[in-house]
């Protein structure tokens, strides 16, 4: 056998190697970590929509749904108003406002929640936030396809205030939101239209599936916190696939609760504006 043969043999050798090793099965442990109360807490407007949801952290593998935390005392403080809430019967970790109540532009909210055994070596949680103003004056909304995404196009038309705003868009097809998990929610500020007309910039964008002509499509926009649309950033970059050599590491995401909790207690007024959603006809303006 001559000298090359003997170098090629090698060398096929180092490359079969090479891919059997990257089969190898390499079992990671991951310890369980120390259990932490995540709460998720909203005021809004709107009667019937207020709510404070606890529940406990889990596991990285676990497949167990996440487990409500039930007989805690949440109290909800304002400068004229001092409330309990109530825990839902059958949902376990719900706690819910009265159906009257609705939150009020430009009014300070204090949380207070007490629990009847520690979560993390704690028993007592507070979170404080503001209720922001309506900004934007709102003309109407059309809903339009785009042949080339294959998709529909919400675009709105408003005056925006020259102030600092930041807002959350959501989506209602036929009375039920679409936009029903975070990833959906689509968060901006108005540094492109400050203090200008936004001349039908698009806000939302669903898929062929998400829309039928003849539907009545409702844009919720809501007025949020700078902290808030921070936090609702933060999660969607951590629960979106990423590219394992190119993306950062996983990092912790802000929270406005005390005492190690995971979570947010926001309040925000919401602005609708409604359409039928027309046939699949391009727009002159895109």
């Amino acid at each position: 056998m001559n000298k090359i043969n003997i170098l090629s043999i090698i060398s096929l050798f180092a490359i079969v190697s090479s891919f059997s090793s990257c089969t190898e099965r390499i079992d990671i442990k991951l310890d369980s970590d120390r259990q932490r109360l995540v709460v998720e807490a909203i005021i809004t407007d709107i009667p019937g929509n207020q709510y404070v949801k606890l529940t406990k952290t889990a596991d990285y593998f676990s497949n167990e749904p996440p487990e409500g935390v039930s007989g805690a005392i949440i109290k909800i403080n304002t400068s004229d108003n001092n409330i309990i809430l109530a825990e839902n019967d059958s949902v376990k970790g719900l706690y819910e406002f009265p159906f009257e109540y609705i939150g009020l532009q430009g009014n300070d909210y204090n949380m207070d929640i007490e629990l009847n055994s520690e979560i993390g070596g704690q028993t007592h949680y507070t979170a404080n936030t503001r209720m922001p103003y309506l900004a934007a004056d709102v003309d109407s909304i059309e809903v339009l396809w785009n042949s080339h995404f294959e998709g529909w196009m919400v675009r709105l038309f408003a005056l925006d205030p020259p102030s600092e705003d930041y807002y959350m868009f959501n989506g209602i097809r036929n009375g039920l939101l679409i936009t029903d998990s975070i990833h959906k929610v689509n968060i901006a500020n108005d540094k492109l239209f400050n203090g200008n007309y936004t001349n039908g910039v698009i806000v939302l964008v669903f898929d062929d599936n998400e829309l039928v002509p003849g539907d009545t499509f409702s844009l919720v926009m809501s007025n949020i916190t700078k902290d808030y649309a921070s936090f609702v950033n933060e999660v969607q970059t951590e629960i979106q696939a990423n590219e394992p050599l190119f993306s950062g590491p996983p990092a912790n995401i802000s929270t406005n609760i005390s005492n190690g909790a995971i979570g947010w207690f926001t309040a925000y007024p919401s602005f609708f504006s409604s359409t039928i959603v027309k046939e699949k006809t391009e727009a002159k303006e895109q």
